[in-house]
């Protein structure tokens, strides 16, 4: 493309000896200009147009010898067409005129905002035509605009917004901030209240590491308010945000309040779960005994009614302690071998024992197709069905109750679960509408006089409610009042692992063998004596050699000077509790082949309480009050395993 040419000075205005720069100077210039230039005839057609020019158009279009106006469009309406061309003007008056800001849209449809200027050019004095600088404003505008974006954004946001210098200086605070200042009533204060009293060692701390420092609390007037300094460090400030989290604090407080008040809660039931427990220890353990002395008629009705209302005791603080497992999420579920016949068996010998006095009858109908064997936790599916039938005994008069067992849903495979159906009906009392909708509620019970004609604490059927859910199920009821209740729930059970019917016929004629416990020396460390006279008769019974230590360091002592077979421990003693007692004996037995099987006796039922008692180094753990069936079974267990 020829560049046309354009006029240069002979003699400088200096005087100095005149320069006249070459065509390749020229072009070089044009070349690399950063702004648009178009050069023009004296008629305004376009003769040359540098490369920034033919980006700013487009570079596939055609422009020399058009007209300049007809390509940017520069004129300006209302006025006469002599008059709005800057061209016109320019090329007539000779003087520069310049358009500091022009739209123009491309025939692409893009828009730019431009800055033009008009200069004329000549030869030899006389006018040859124009050229025009373009400067293309879009990026600056851009620029521009979102640099007061961003200065609106702060300045109209909510929370406060402060800047400091290195020397602790504030040098901005936005509108959110003034108001902040207003609301608290500490505008004759100063800011500086605002801020924690170290604020300078932080600012410093802020711009020396270059690291920021989040939600620094600080109490103002009645709010607080978090801070969080961000260092810049190119500018050697720091930018502070301010976040009112006043409603937060109270809130979390609130959190740690009942927090605290549900960890409370927690050790106050562990620690009554411990004390009634003991002396319900010695009250059940003495009425087991005495019942197996020689006795008149009376006396044993008596002992017998004595022993009915401790297990009734037992069962109201197992609900208790239950109700605040399931509050604390943290009830679970064991998995064990089931005998689904065995276990109903089980809750229908201890209901028929209600039943009878009353004349009810309790029925049980077991489809065929269901298994014998599953796998499950069989103490919570007997709670569940006990406290029902219990239940429907204790509202009715006259019938029976009837428990229904069948299968819901089989599974296609071994590993998926099998969808049990149960139900307990009864021809009781019956329930109102209103009434089914609260039954299954914490202390919820049909009205105001059930517990005083009842009894019980009203947490039984929530209870099944959470456990039925543990397991996967639901349970509903249907009733009309005054013509009975039916209470229906199902349970996930998973099928029972297949065994060696050889194997299991030898293990229960094993089990059959060692029924009795045999001779056994066995050391007591409790500090009751009333649990230790319980302790010492149902071992005697069972045939074994008692000798008793009152605290833990009197146990390892004794440990220490005699062998005994089995440690019934007390986890709580004075002096040496037995946690303390059994990491003791364990440490001794470091290096050694000697095991000493050592049981737990407790009256904290929790699964922690458990888990600490495993984690100190006992092998069992029997939870108070102690019963002669499961100090039988626990012995047994432990003497196997010791000879295994």
């Amino acid at each position: 493309m020829t560049i046309p040419a354009i006029p240069i000075p002979d003699h400088p205005s200096n005087g100095s000896p005149a320069w006249r720069p070459s065509r390749e100077d020229i072009s070089l210039i044009l070349e690399t200009s950063a702004e648009a230039i178009f050069i023009t005839d004296q008629e305004g057609c376009t003769l040359f147009l540098n490369p920034v020019a033919r980006q700013l158009v487009g570079r596939t279009r055609e422009v020399i010898g058009q007209s300049f106006h007809d390509l940017i469009g520069c004129f300006t309406s209302g006025e006469s067409e002599t008059a709005q061309c800057p061209f016109t003007r320019m090329a007539n008056t000779g003087e520069s005129v310049v358009i500091p800001s022009h739209f123009w849209n491309r025939e692409d449809g893009t828009q730019f905002e431009l800055s033009l200027s008009f200069v004329r050019r000549t030869q030899q004095g006389m006018p040859v035509g124009g050229l025009v600088v373009v400067r293309d404003l879009s990026d600056a505008k851009e620029i521009q605009q979102d640099v007061h974006r961003a200065a609106r954004l702060a300045e109209d946001a909510p929370n406060p917004i402060v800047e400091f210098d290195t020397t602790g200086a504030m040098l901005y605070a936005n509108t959110g901030m003034l108001n902040v200042i207003g609301q608290c009533g500490l505008l004759e204060a100063g800011i500086e209240v605002m801020f924690p009293a170290n604020l300078s060692a932080m600012l410093r701390e802020c711009l020396t590491t270059d690291s920021a420092l989040s939600r620094v609390e600080h109490v103002v007037a009645d709010r607080v308010i978090a801070w969080s300094f961000f260092p810049l460090r190119e500018l050697e400030l720091v930018r502070v945000y301010g976040l009112d989290i006043t409603s937060d604090v109270a809130l979390r407080r609130a959190k740690e309040a009942a927090e605290e008040s549900t960890r409370a809660k927690g050790i106050f039931l562990a620690t009554m779960s411990h004390e009634l427990r003991t002396p319900m220890n010695g009250v059940l353990g003495c009425t087991q005994l005495l019942k197996d002395t020689s006795l008149t008629g009376q006396q044993r009705e008596l002992i017998e009614t004595m022993h009915r209302s401790a297990e009734a005791l037992l069962a109201l603080v197992n609900d208790i302690l239950d109700f605040s497992k399931i509050e604390a999420g943290k009830m679970t579920l064991e998995v064990a071998d089931v005998n689904l016949r065995a276990l109903i068996g089980d809750v229908t010998t201890l209901a028929e024992g209600l039943a009878s006095s009353k004349g009810l009858t309790v029925s049980v109908k077991i489809d065929a197709e269901v298994q014998e064997e599953f796998r499950g936790d069989p103490i919570r599916l007997r709670q569940i069905l006990f406290n029902l039938v219990g239940n429907a005994i204790k509202f009715t008069k006259h019938g029976g109750v009837t428990i229904t067992v069948s299968v819901k849903t089989t599974p296609s495979d071994s590993s998926e679960p099998v969808v049990l159906q149960w139900s307990v009906q009864d021809t009781g009392i019956g329930l109102t509408l209103e009434q089914q909708t609260q039954l299954f509620k914490a202390y919820t019970q049909a009205d105001a006089s059930t517990a005083r004609r009842f009894g019980g604490t009203g947490l039984g059927l929530m209870i099944c409610r959470q456990l039925v859910e543990l397991m996967g199920g639901t349970i509903a009821v249907s009733s009309e009042f005054g013509h009975g209740s039916m209470f229906t729930y199902t349970t996930n059970l998973l099928p029972a692992i297949p065994r060696d019917p050889a194997a299991s016929s030898l293990g229960s004629a094993q089990r059959g063998a060692r029924e009795q416990v045999g001779p056994l020396r066995v050391l007591i460390a409790d500090d009751n004596e009333i649990n230790q006279v319980v302790a010492c008769k149902f071992l005697q019974k069972l045939g074994c050699q008692v000798e008793i230590a009152r605290t833990g360091r009197e146990a390892v002592e004794a440990i220490t000077r005699t062998a005994y077979d089995v440690v019934l421990m007390d986890c709580e003693m004075p002096e040496m509790d037995g946690y303390e007692a059994t990491r003791e004996v364990r440490l001794r037995e470091k290096g050694t082949f000697s095991h000493l099987p050592i049981m737990a006796l407790t009256g904290h039922t929790s699964d922690e309480d458990v888990q600490k008692c495993r984690e100190a180094g006992m092998d069992k753990v029997l939870t108070k009050p102690l019963t002669l069936s499961a100090l039988r079974a626990n012995l047994q267990e432990l003497v196997r395993e010791a000879n295994s």
